[in-house]
């Protein structure tokens, strides 16, 4: 999994990408949500 940082308008974007499915379920979605917002982020996209 790789992290791609974006930057428009003073708001941090997160691209997520990966070669295999990294969201199993609602967990682990909540786990790389909570990751990517705690690094600053303020949208992800995958």
């Amino acid at each position: 999994m790789k992290i791609v940082k974006h930057q428009i308008n003073n708001i941090q974007i997160a691209e997520i990408i990966s070669d295999e499915i990294i969201i199993h379920d609602t967990e682990t979605a909540l786990d790389l949500l909570g990751n990517v917002y705690y690094q600053g982020f303020d949208k992800v996209f995958t």
